[in-house]
């Protein structure tokens, strides 16, 4: 696994964090949300520049089911990611006041709910690059020996994030945001800022976890078919 490789996987999980700081916007100033986001939106086309290959062979490859959901979810967020960049700028007051509207509640309101879609999608599409993630973390910590307990300790950890996952789903609404409902709930920044933090993080971990999991069945199906006496 190249340095080169561990900075941009690095880069990409920053993006994450991003998303979730610019979801705290009452623990923000909207200056400071304002620079988050443009650093997120740059972190966004460094993150398609250095995979500019994949687009030009996603054509060229089979199209399974397994790859069929990586290319959904690439398309999905590649428009959540430009609806909240064209309302960023219609309702910017301070980076760029000079594009934005006057008033413009409603754009506010779909720039909110496509923060939260993005989050969600990049959730599945971490699920989709999930096992490059882990072989990538092996490696930089030198983890190149096969070991019945870590696997054990990995497995619980995604078991236990996925727990607290659900958990928070609840207690941010998180279903009722995706839905484009108003919900109620309001964050207490002065009672704690890191749960607000852990909650939207073991959500992401939850989508992820599940995307795995799921595509992992889909592939040993296709395997299990593909082994069958008689298949094809």
């Amino acid at each position: 696994m190249t340095t080169v490789f561990r900075v941009r996987l690095l880069l990409d999980f920053v993006a994450v964090g991003l998303i979730i700081a610019c979801l705290a916007y009452w623990w923000l100033d909207n200056r400071t949300h304002e620079v988050f986001g443009t650093v997120l939106f740059a972190l966004v086309i460094g993150h398609n520049v250095f995979n500019r290959r994949w687009y030009g062979n996603v054509r060229k490859r089979p199209r399974d089911a397994v790859r069929l959901i990586n290319i959904l979810t690439i398309i999905c967020l590649a428009l959540a990611m430009l609806v909240m960049l064209a309302t960023s700028l219609l309702i910017s007051r301070d980076l760029f006041a000079f594009s934005a509207l006057d008033g413009a509640f409603a754009v506010r309101e779909i720039h909110m709910f496509a923060g939260y879609w993005t989050l969600f999608i990049i959730a599945i599409h971490l699920g989709t690059r999930w096992t490059v993630v882990m072989n990538s973390i092996r490696s930089a910590f030198g983890l190149s020996t096969p070991s019945t307990m870590r696997t054990i300790v990995f497995r619980v950890a995604a078991l236990a994030t996925a727990i607290w996952g659900v958990k928070s789903s609840f207690e941010m609404a998180f279903g009722s945001k995706l839905m484009l409902t108003y919900s109620l709930d309001m964050w207490d920044f002065n009672e704690s800022t890191f749960g607000f933090f852990l909650n939207y993080a073991s959500i992401v971990g939850l989508y992820a976890t599940l995307t795995h999991y799921v595509l992992s069945l889909i592939s040993m199906g296709r395997a299990a078919r593909t082994k069958a006496p008689g298949f094809g």
